[in-house]
């Protein structure tokens, strides 16, 4: 288990939100275990990192 504290918390959940809610919980899902790995003690660097790789796969940039 692990905890965020509320900057984190507000992190994640304003970048879940610009996903399509049928992604979010993939997200979620992919940030728990990036996290889980570093243990009890991650950082705000560590989580940032998580929400990056989470991304990955999961936001399409069009092509300007």
């Amino acid at each position: 288990m692990f905890v965020l504290n509320d900057a984190q918390l507000a992190t994640v959940m304003t970048t879940a939100d610009a996903l399509s809610v049928e992604k979010r919980m993939t997200f979620i899902e992919r940030i728990a275990a990036r996290v889980r790995l570093r243990g009890s003690r991650f950082t705000d660097a560590d989580l940032d990192t998580a929400i990056r790789t989470a991304l990955h796969g999961l936001v399409h940039n069009s092509v300007a």
